[in-house]
């Protein structure tokens, strides 16, 4: 399993993939934290069967509020995860990987509504619990498969 979060940690609450991906290097659980753009991601999830990808995303929900997409099975709403810093978006990378067929075979989207992109500004109390509640989702997930026959 890979598990990648997004986002520039010196840009508010994108920073929200970077936070999960942080959270669960803390319990012990590897991840990428990748700062690049989401395009990259097509190489870097080759012959990965098992992906997670948690990035910042914009829509009409209140701020914190956590999302997640079967991604291998639909696209993404592009307009919802519109690149924010990113040169090409998630949402773009996933379909031109799907397109290209090399999308994992499960991929997981978590998405963490977010209130700005302010450069320099630290992320939102509502992200930073957002990202909390997520790193606790894929926590209890991955016991959940550990625990399985």
């Amino acid at each position: 399993m890979l598990i990648v979060g997004l986002g520039n940690p010196h840009r508010g609450d994108d920073a929200a993939g970077i936070l999960v991906a942080r959270g669960l290097a803390n319990r012990g659980i590897k991840t990428i934290q990748h700062e690049g753009s989401p395009l990259d991601l097509v190489n870097v999830w080759q012959a990965k069967d098992c992906v997670i990808v948690i990035d910042a995303m914009s829509s009409c929900a209140s701020p914190g509020t956590t999302h997640t997409w079967d991604a291998s099975m639909a696209d993404l709403p592009a307009d919802e995860f519109r690149p924010s810093t990113h040169a090409f978006g998630l949402a773009e990378a996933i379909r031109l990987a799907r397109m290209l067929d090399r999308l994992p075979q499960e991929l997981t989207v978590y998405g963490i509504e977010a209130a700005h992109f302010s450069a320099g500004a630290p992320p939102s109390a509502a992200v930073l619990e957002g990202a909390q509640r997520v790193v606790d989702k894929i926590v209890s997930s991955f016991a959940e498969r550990t625990d399985s026959p």
